[in-house]
């Protein structure tokens, strides 16, 4: 092998500053190659990444470059090859040396179990092997402990006096329980050591009481005074000041007489050289009131993190597996503990000779410390090594650091290139040169080190840039993402290659709703609908689960009231009946049944064996609802890990999981965060809606490189008496104020073809990047069809899927596909849009054209401009019949008020009530079951009754807005006394 050893040696220990697009997993692979060839074993070679799907592009981009490579040699077709041309022209290999060595070094790796996996799962592998030195059983688990199980654990621990404390601490230092919580949370994921060095612990306590400090205060302040007073006869207000303001608290609220001092306009020209040792010490007293202040915040944190430390660590042992933070404060301790190096390589199964690094600005800082004995073994040693005995390869880059709430620190970066070889990636190979030229001109502004990005064609030309002029409120932001996406897609851009990037998951999902009632034939994913839990077939089966687990329910209670052991009283057994007709309802809707023809859905459920397996019965599911996609199948992939239904149910409250990517099909509108990694070919990214976040936290930590060497308790004015304090925290604001930026230039770098900017005039998020107007105009794009945005009505595109079964399978499959073309299908969503249009007119006050805009974008699918109109007209009418007019008088109303009794829930349409009374209403558009009508309504107002007792008249009401005018109302009477 011939090889310039002098350029293998620069490139044993590299850095690899990596801007976005500029193709860093394409060279992490090939680093990872270029060690094969240089004779590295590949299961001596650890790749970290930081997410899955990062590690499997990782395997499967290394994968296809040696398989292609040894495809073109075979071929005699690698001089096209880029991974060939790479290893001759950049490393230095020669043709005979590849041709003979790539059969091996592919087999060789299609052998092996590479180590290509996220920073996690290494920590999580580390230490199953040394499990039992840190005090942890082999058997443990991954999975997310329930923090809200663990706040539950650490408040009850507490008496009601110590609550107390705890409520009056959060209020008067004006802090959210939920924040204290999560800021008690983070503390744990750090060495108890650390913490408690960093809390204060090795400080000198303050004896001095807030009296005596404010008695001193006052004293030196008198002093002053006095002084001023007989030199000073024609200035008031400095006298009143240095009289009155006697407190640390009052001073430190208004402190400018003190701060500027010999320069401020009313003392200036005084000679008040003999008062700086009194001032001074003013200033040094505020000093330590503010200390005090804080040793006393920070002592109730010790106090509290021990007690939340506790809980935390119950909770781990009720549910047997660790969380992430978990195992990766396990790892710190089992490295401090100095484990002997070759044993420690023996239990891992081989040596780490070589290791590369991705994403490692959103490395923390105990990941790295974790890391750095590794790294350290690696850089050390022996110099004659070369390349193929140990190497170290670090990718990153500090402009996308952007997860500091994760504890995320871009000065690991800085520290782990230290004394490598350090190189820039010049080319930006995701975006067009348009889209670059603006990014560069507008982040060297930003950064101070910044280094344009190049496109790899100097001759290339396209993309597109569209900062729109900025919007007067956040209420018009939705307007101009829409009129944005519907010039993209009138213009032929694929809807599933366009993304709205947002700053809030809120934010999402408002845009979601405001697009939907622009156009509801615009598909939206969000990540709540991505979420495999959101999808049609889950909620399906889940709904059906939980169907057959209360018929089973109900089955065993009849069976124990006959053995005379009555453990379900009538009523009990009631609230299961009515909870079943619900969940009939639900099914039969989201299987496409009409809800009077749930007679097959309760026969085909009730069939299903629900002793079997839990993967059986949802097999069986699946096989019953003819739902078999790759949703379902997903969703059966993890029933299948489970032991029970209540499992299987559990899931969607515990598991966090998404749907298959082909079944999230649309345009996508994510947070900024989520987007990291991924790329767009159509972006738009929208101001935050609402007013910009400002810095909320409360406790600023200072660092000693990598180590937290102070925890400061955030005061008010601290900075001007406190210079260590505010050396923290203008570092502190410096870090916070370098991601803001970070974070939209991870935004603006997601766009491949074209960038739109959708901004507000005042309090926007873009405002430190000083955006001015630029708006290219938009091409037509080559897509295989246009799609027209204009409503138009409907086209009928429900399909029944065909059932294999049995004979009479299919004689119900037939009856049933003629209940979608029937007028039975029509009046369920007339009566739907007639219930809606009642809430939207009560609960939010719409007039009709709102109302009638609403009803078509929910219900344009089964009804056309026509019978919205229609059923407008027949709740308006409703509503103007006078007995419903005296109903309503003088009353409140509330919408869709929902209960729960005996774990079941309950909506009620509408109450109306004063202090002396309260209404039941129920809507109806048809009288066809009128007795079960009128028993829903009783249990409504019994529920009442129980609630009020006597305070409140219960009355019940039933409105038939189909019926004429004198018939519409139906009072319902309890018929019994309660």
């Amino acid at each position: 092998m011939k090889q310039d050893q002098t350029k293998l040696a620069q490139a044993q220990f590299l850095a690899l500053k990596a801007s976005a697009g500029s193709g860093k997993t394409f060279n992490l692979a090939l680093r990872f190659i270029y060690l094969l060839f240089c004779g590295a074993n590949p299961h001596q070679i650890l790749t970290l990444t930081f997410t899955k799907k990062a590690s499997n592009e990782m395997r499967h981009r290394i994968y296809e470059y040696l398989r292609s490579l040894k495809q073109s040699i075979a071929d005699n077709t690698y001089q096209n090859n880029i991974i060939y041309q790479d290893l001759c022209e950049k490393r230095g290999l020669s043709y005979q040396f590849i041709s003979q060595n790539i059969n091996k070094i592919y087999a060789e790796f299609m052998q092996t179990n590479p180590r290509i996996t996220t920073i996690d799962a290494f920590f999580h592998n580390v230490l199953k092997k040394f499990c039992w030195y840190v005090g942890v059983s082999a058997y443990f688990e991954i999975g997310n402990v329930d923090l809200g199980a663990i706040n539950e654990r650490f408040l009850g621990s507490f008496s009601t006096e110590d609550m107390d404390k705890i409520v009056r601490f959060c209020f008067f230092n004006r802090i959210k329980i939920m924040d204290f919580l999560r800021f008690l949370s983070s503390l744990c994921a750090f060495p108890a050591r650390d913490i408690k060095h960093a809390l204060g612990e090795d400080l000198e306590s303050i004896n001095l009481s807030y009296e005596d400090i404010d008695s001193a205060i006052k004293e030196r302040m008198n002093r002053i005074y006095e002084h001023i007073d007989s030199i000073m006869s024609e200035t008031k207000r400095a006298k009143t000041y240095f009289a009155q303001k006697i407190t640390a608290q009052s001073i430190a609220q208004s402190s400018s007489y003190l701060l500027k001092w010999s320069t401020h306009n009313e003392l200036k020209n005084y000679k008040l050289d003999t008062l700086d040792q009194t001032r001074n010490e003013i200033l040094s007293l505020i000093k330590i009131y503010y200390v005090k202040k804080e040793q006393e915040v920070l002592s109730l944190i010790k106090n509290y993190i021990v007690r939340y430390d506790k809980s935390k660590q119950a909770q781990i042992r009720s549910q047997s597996f660790l969380d992430y933070n978990d195992v990766t404060l396990k790892n710190y301790e089992l490295f401090m503990r100095n484990i002997d190096r070759d044993f420690f390589y023996f239990r891992l199964d081989d040596k780490i000779t070589h290791i590369l690094l991705d994403e490692f600005q959103d490395t923390s800082i105990m990941q790295f410390q974790i890391l750095k004995p590794i790294i350290d073994e690696i850089k050390s040693g022996d110099s004659r090594k070369k390349i193929d005995e140990k190497s170290l390869f670090v990718v990153g880059d500090e402009k996308q650091s952007i997860y500091g709430f994760r504890g995320s620190f871009s000065a690991v970066f800085k520290e782990a290139t230290k004394g490598l070889t350090q190189e820039n990636l010049p080319y930006n190979f995701r975006s067009k040169p348009r889209v670059i030229e603006f990014n560069n001109r507008l982040f060297k502004e930003c950064y101070k080190d910044y280094i344009p990005s190049k496109s790899p064609d100097e001759n290339a030309q396209g993309g597109y840039v569209r900062v729109l002029k900025a919007v007067q409120d956040s209420e018009s932001l939705g307007a101009q993402v829409y009129t944005e996406l519907e010039a993209l897609v009138q213009n032929g851009a694929d809807e599933n290659q366009i993304a709205i990037l947002v700053f809030k998951n809120n934010d999402a999902t408002l845009l979601k709703d405001y697009i939907n009632e622009q156009n509801p034939r615009i598909s939206i994913v969000t990540e709540a609908s991505s979420s495999l839990f959101a999808k049609k077939e889950v909620v399906l089966i889940l709904n059906a689960l939980r169907y057959i687990s209360l018929l089973k329910l109900q089955a065993d209670s009849k069976n124990s009231n006959k053995d005379s052991k009555n453990t379900k009283t009538s009523a009990d057994m009631c609230e299961i009946s009515n909870a079943l007709r619900l969940y009939e309802k639900q099914i039969g809707k989201l299987w496409g049944r009409a809800y009077i023809e749930s007679a097959e859905v309760v026969a085909r459920i009730s069939a299903i064996d629900i002793a079997s397996s839990p993967a059986n019965v949802v097999l069986s599911m699946i096989e019953t609802f003819n739902i078999a996609n790759s949703v379902s199948l997903r969703f059966l992939e993890l029933a299948s890990e489970c032991k029970s239904i209540n499992e299987v149910l559990d899931l969607e409250s515990k598991a966090q999981c998404n749907a298959p990517a082909q079944s999230n099909k649309g345009v996508k509108i994510m947070t900024i965060h989520k987007s990291k990694g991924l790329e767009f070919e159509y972006l738009i990214v929208c101001d935050r809606i609402g007013g910009t976040k400002g810095d909320m936290d409360k406790f600023i930590y200072e660092y000693d490189k990598l180590n937290i060497s102070r925890i400061y308790y955030k005061s008010k004015a601290r900075e001007s008496f406190d210079e260590e304090y505010n050396k923290a925290l203008q570092e502190h604001k410096k870090r916070y104020e370098q991601e803001k930026y970070n974070v939209l230039y991870v935004a603006f770098t997601r766009a491949r073809y074209g960038l739109s900017v959708i901004r507000k005039e005042k309090s926007s998020e873009f405002e430190i990047l000083n955006l001015s107007e630029e708006i290219d105009a938009l091409p037509r794009f080559e897509a295989s069809f246009q799609q027209d945005l204009q409503m138009s009505k409907p086209i009928n595109v429900l399909q029944s899927m065909q059932h294999f079964g049995r004979q009479n399978d299919f004689i119900r499959q037939e009856r049933h596909s003629s209940v979608l073309e029937s007028a039975k299908w029509h009046n369920i969503h007339f009566g739907e849009a007639i219930h809606s249009a009642f809430e939207l007119y009560f609960s939010f006050g719409l007039d009709r054209e709102d109302i009638g805009h609403i009803l078509f974008n929910r219900y344009g699918f089964g009804l056309d401009r026509e019978h919205i109109k229609e059923v407008i007209n027949i709740v308006f009418a409703c509503i103007n019949n006078p007995r419903f007019a005296a109903l309503m008088k003088n009353k409140k109303i509330l919408c869709e008020v929902g209960y729960i009794v005996q774990s079941c829930l309950y909506r009620i349409d509408a109450l109306l009530q004063d202090e002396k009374e309260c209404f039941v209403l129920d809507y109806k558009s048809g009288t066809r079951e009128q007795e079960a009508q009128e028993a829903q309504v009783r249990n409504y107002m019994r529920f009442l009754v129980s609630f009020y007792g006597e305070s409140k008249k219960i009355r019940g009401f039933i409105i038939y807005p189909l019926k004429k005018q004198d018939e519409q109302i139906l009072e319902v009477s309890l018929g019994e006394k309660v």
